[in-house]
């Protein structure tokens, strides 16, 4: 995700200027302009992660867990950072693994890295689907990468199956690293479009249990790209996700940092700090989630160009929205509050697509 990167320096300026024009009060409610539109704005974030092509690169997993060992614990994070999964922490034993799992994301590496993503003999081969074992099978087909290996990929059937006969395009896993940085770039290309180009890069911090993971490049459906630089920091006590997505050509940003510590003796804190632009509206959303053993609890402000829009209540992963100021809400703002709460998890969930296929995590 490099030359996407704009500033967000200028985003912090334009809701500036847009809170300074609507009103004396920066703590005056106020309303989305189309609350319709929002909502379809948000959706329109997740269309180049519905390609046919990208659903097929889903199947796709590396022979060799070599480079696991980086980011073990990393998947299993994702997956309760969020009020659905996160309020399913329904026993203490649970929450404590998850808290351990903290510390223990990132092994320490005092000098080069010492096992390969992949092993010698599999490097420079391809690998298509075999209906015999319903898996990909290591062949004799030549073009993989010198570094890496390659994946077919196919339509899908109605039930997800490949459809061996319909080859769509390839995938090309290859190994990156360098020093103590583990780094797997990887390539979807299409008859005539490269769907995907990023790489995925762990390195481990000086001492036990602290590192960072980069996930960086584009994603596209062959007319909208959305590029994405999303860096994991993990520190002896927390878990910081900072997630950036960027569709330029529709001027619609995300920006999410995402915080996650355990509470003592057996919980999970997440902060939450996620902002959308789209066009000149700016919205936010920022707030906390709790949960300690079988209870959970939350609350998030929604503010629009820095106005106040509404609240939102988390119980056990469901959201109750309340406008601000007891101003009412609409259908219209309780679809555009679903969908703006929605996101959130989302672009967490995108960014786990991103991770599964390279094995980094498990």
């Amino acid at each position: 995700m490099s030359p996407y990167r704009r500033s967000w320096r200028g985003l912090a300026g334009a809701a500036a200027l847009a809170l300074a024009a609507c009103s004396d009060s920066p703590t005056a409610p106020v309303k989305l302009a189309d609350p319709l539109a929002t909502a379809a704005n948000v959706a329109a974030l997740n269309r180049s992660f519905n390609s046919p092509v990208f659903e097929s690169f889903s199947l796709v997993a590396p022979p060799s867990g070599a480079a696991a060992s980086s980011v073990a614990a990393l998947r299993t994070l994702l997956r309760s950072a969020g009020p659905a999964a996160f309020g399913r922490l329904t026993s203490v034993a649970e929450a404590r693994l998850l808290a351990a799992a903290l510390s223990s994301a990132l092994a320490p590496v005092t000098g080069a890295v010492t096992a390969a993503i992949f092993p010698p003999e599999i490097l420079g081969k391809t690998y298509e689907w075999s209906t015999a074992t319903l898996r990909y099978e290591q062949t004799a087909r030549a073009g993989a990468p010198v570094n890496g290996v390659r994946f077919i990929l196919y339509a899908l059937d109605a039930i997800g199956g490949p459809i061996v006969t319909q080859e769509i395009g390839y995938a090309d896993l290859k190994d990156e690293s360098s020093g103590t940085t583990q780094q797997m770039h990887l390539l979807v290309v299409g008859a005539t479009v490269t769907y995907l180009d990023y790489t995925v890069a762990a390195t481990a911090g000086p001492t036990a249990g602290t590192g960072t993971v980069t996930v960086l490049g584009y994603i596209t459906d062959g007319s909208h790209r959305l590029d994405f630089n999303c860096p994991v920091t993990v520190t002896a006590t927390s878990v910081t996700l900072d997630i950036a997505f960027d569709v330029n050509a529709d001027n619609a940003h995300v920006r999410e940092t995402l915080t996650v510590t355990p509470i003592q003796p057996s919980g999970l804190g997440l902060d939450i700090d996620f902002t959308l632009q789209f066009g000149n509206e700016v919205v936010t959303l920022t707030g906390a989630d709790t949960a300690t053993g079988v209870s959970e609890s939350g609350s998030l402000t929604v503010r629009v160009n820095g106005g106040l829009y509404a609240t939102i209540t988390i119980t056990n992963g469901e959201p109750t929205f309340l406008g601000a100021a007891g101003q009412p809400l609409t259908a219209d703002d309780l679809t555009a509050l679903n969908a703006l709460f929605n996101a959130i998890w989302d672009a967490l969930g995108h960014f786990d697509d991103l991770i599964t296929p390279t094995g980094l995590g498990g």
